[in-house]
């Protein structure tokens, strides 16, 4: 953590408390410097702008945002990187990841160390409203089967430690790095939470007892909030995030509701494409203020939310979501009952180039078929191939993978879309 990193945390925590006046100058300022910029050096949103007949002095604050059309998540996963990349902005100098999270397209996102920075104090703001100190420790639940191990120096100190553990590894595992590392905090994704959780009361284990639970992707609904509060003795505190923008808004404690991040992001939602009043459902839509090496404006998040129509009880000055609602998937059940989160389920093919969307259906313990929409110039079998090792090494051999490429995905508009689905029927307690 360099200086300035603490720098802009103080103006973070600090801005939250500001009246909604101020906190929109900030808003409008950061909007139209992202504007002027994406306008002169990102080609996708050079021609979105001329398309509609917009120049960047058009767009002064929040209100002149609906004459820029939407971006789909499609849209960007479909341009070429030199399109959405910042002219001047080298790849290889960018933190760069795929998105995981459930629409089934995956996006290869390009960030510079000093915007993932900001988002990732983004997520530092609302650990520390909701009880977090900076000394410490945090177990966080990650997709992936190779985790982080090495420790930034100001873990090393004693400062933001925290030890990443794999969902791929199963309950047991997770117990034992919990006991070993004894963190203060844990933070994941509900299906992960649950397993633990299902995991602890099956077993009998009562040593496992975190202070806080920040739950940071897909759905928190009523049921299994309360089974893991049950549980684990401990309020669950929801986070909306997402690799795009980090931190967009977190479970308040003392208000009904979850603060939007408006001094770092423009959260705008859109029904038919016109924005909708307090207490209504609306689209979620994003502008990521800090985003400079792949800008999202006007982005679809892929989720429905309803603004709160209650005041701040808190005091802070940033707007109130009352409740967000996302995509929910299924456990994938193996063999003798054990279950899989879909959270490594995404990391095993998101991260396979090629691939327009997707969709994962078990349909025995013993059977799982991955619909594919495949990306125009590629062939099958490679891609094909790399899903399938990806998988076999998670789900074992014992299960039988079908790779389909399908023209296009059959998609509900009227329901949530689940990548992830199982016939098998998991139940937790």
């Amino acid at each position: 953590m360099k200086p300035w990193h603490l720098v802009h945390l103080q103006r973070m925590l600090r801005d939250q408390w500001k009246s909604p006046e101020e906190l929109a100058d900030i808003q409008n300022a950061k909007l139209r410097q992202l504007i002027r910029h994406a306008h002169a050096r990102v080609p996708v949103y050079r021609r979105l702008f001329d398309e509609a007949g917009i120049r960047p002095s058009d767009i002064q604050t929040v209100d002149d945002l609906p004459r820029i059309p939407i971006m789909s998540r499609r849209t960007l996963h479909e341009s070429p990187l030199e399109d959405r990349l910042a002219r001047g902005v080298e790849p290889d100098r960018c933190r760069q990841s795929a998105t995981s999270g459930t629409t089934g397209i995956p996006l290869k996102l390009h960030v510079t160390p000093r915007d993932a920075t900001l988002k990732s104090l983004t997520w530092a703001r609302a650990f520390l409203s909701r009880g977090m100190r900076p000394w410490d420790r945090m177990v966080a639940f990650i997709g992936q089967e190779h985790v982080r191990t090495a420790s930034s120096w100001y873990e090393r100190v004693g400062l933001w430690r925290r030890r990443e553990v794999s969902t791929w590894a199963g309950p047991e595992a997770w117990v034992h790095e919990i006991r070993q590392w004894r963190p203060r905090a844990l933070v994941g994704y509900v299906m992960t939470l649950r397993l633990l959780a299902d995991h602890l009361l099956r077993a009998g284990i009562d040593d496992v007892t975190p202070s806080l639970v920040f739950h940071s992707s897909a759905v928190l609904d009523d049921v299994s909030r309360r089974f893991l509060e049950g549980t684990l003795r401990t309020r669950i505190v929801d986070i909306y995030g997402s690799d795009e923008a980090g931190c967009i808004a977190w479970e308040c404690g003392a208000c009904r509701g979850y603060h939007v991040s408006s001094d770092v992001l423009v959260v705008e939602l859109l029904r038919n494409g016109n924005r909708v009043s307090p207490g209504e459902e609306g689209e979620v839509i994003i502008t990521n203020l800090h985003a400079y090496a792949m800008p999202f404006i006007r982005y679809a998040q892929g989720d429905v939310a309803r603004m709160s129509t209650e005041p701040s009880a808190c005091g802070r000055g940033l707007p109130l979501l009352e409740r967000i609602e996302g995509r929910t998937d299924d456990f994938l059940v193996l063999r003798g009952g054990k279950m899989i989160s879909p959270h490594p389920v995404y990391h095993c093919i998101d991260h396979v180039p090629g691939i327009a969307r997707w969709k994962a259906v078990q349909h025995a313990v013993d059977q799982l078929t991955v619909y594919i929409e495949l990306e125009r110039r590629h062939e099958p079998a490679a891609i094909h191939g790399a899903v399938r090792r990806n998988l076999q090494a998670l789900l074992g051999p014992e299960v039988a993978l079908t790779v389909e490429t399908v023209e296009c995905l059959p998609v509900d508009p009227s329901a949530k879309f689940r990548v992830v689905t199982s016939t098998v029927g998991a139940v937790l307690t």
